[in-house]
């Protein structure tokens, strides 16, 4: 029989309860192995039967879709059922062209980056190879770019994760100069944070932006370099944070974090091994999946939940998993 904890843990997942927030603090990893898995695969798509190679980045769109960049240097449009529906792209550095291998000579180690958002619902691709970010129409229109290679003002030396706000503004993390930068819709600077010269610890590191924004428009960022999961504001202010000071707690190694609608937040660890943790809006542990081989799921307007997943002990993205919120046991 399953502990009242477990239930209730999965009664938060099935129910969309939620505890109002906190302040963030230190969660340890230990002493939690009654906790649920939160979620259970429903469906499974392997890149081959896409037509797809290593696919690296996942967004879903406001109508269901799931738009997905690989090394074949496209975007592709999948539908919830794993139809493709479009591709768009193909490598140079043109309009509608992309370089997601940048300074690697890796052909799996691709760095475009995928978002869905804003008014017009447009799709955003981060083209580092080109300095680049561009924007298109969800049927893989051109619409306009921003950024080009350096150190300037509206400059990028290596843009990669990318978030869209519902005004069309663009949230830009540059991995190599470890910023977070905003851009409002027409592509122009509003503001820049992080970096080596970082005054907020919070903000100085390593930041992994997965396109996630909760229902209080706050982007949530992994720093994997202090091993913290941050909530950053329109401000850009790091208004909340949770994890440890030391990689040897509950976020070490946080590659990833994503936030649901009830605001539990997925926390992807993949170093020393995969490893999906969750936690809810005060920060509590409240799930776990130890053998996930997928990073943080990617949560679509009606439900939808999919994530990219790869082969266990390889660098390699096998598919998309189509998955579902456990449920309570009878």
């Amino acid at each position: 029989m399953a502990t009242m904890r477990s239930v209730i843990a999965a009664s938060f997942f099935a129910l969309g309860v939620g505890v109002l927030a906190g302040c963030g603090g230190s969660t340890t990893a230990t002493g939690h192995s009654s906790l649920p898995t939160p979620l259970r695969i429903t469906a499974r798509f392997t890149a081959k039967s896409l037509g797809l190679r290593n696919p690296r980045s996942l967004a879903i769109g406001p109508d269901g879709n799931l738009y997905v960049t690989d090394a074949s240097q496209r975007v592709s449009v999948i539908s919830p059922g794993g139809h493709v529906l479009r591709r768009w792209g193909r490598l140079g550095s043109g309009r509608g062209e992309f370089r997601f291998v940048a300074g690697n000579e890796d052909p799996n180690d691709i760095d475009g980056k995928v978002a869905v958002g804003g008014p017009d619902a447009a799709v955003y691709v981060s083209d580092g190879g080109n300095g680049r970010v561009q924007v298109f129409t969800p049927q893989g229109h051109f619409v306009s770019q921003f950024g080009s290679f350096g150190e300037g003002e509206a400059q990028f030396l290596d843009p990669r994760g990318l978030a869209v706000d519902h005004e069309g503004n663009v949230y830009v993390v540059d991995d190599t100069r470890a910023t977070l930068s905003k851009f409002a819709p027409g592509g122009k600077l509003v503001w820049r944070v992080g970096g080596a010269t970082s005054s907020d610890r919070d903000l100085g590191g390593h930041l992994q932006l997965m396109g996630s924004i909760d229902r209080h428009d706050r982007l949530v960022i992994a720093n994997d370099a202090r091993g913290r999961i941050v909530y950053v504001d329109a401000g850009g202010h790091a208004v909340d944070s949770f994890g440890a000071p030391t990689r040897r707690l509950a976020s070490s190694w946080a590659c990833g974090a994503t936030v649901d609608a009830q605001g539990n937040t997925f926390v992807f660890e993949c170093f020393p091994r995969h490893l999906m943790r969750v936690f809810d809006r005060t920060h509590r542990l409240i799930a776990r999946w130890s053998t996930a081989t997928f990073g943080p799921p990617q949560f679509g307007p009606h439900g939808e939940i999919f994530a990219l997943y790869e082969g266990r002990g390889a660098d390699v993205v096998r598919g998309i998993l189509k998955l579902a919120v456990t449920r309570p046991s009878s």
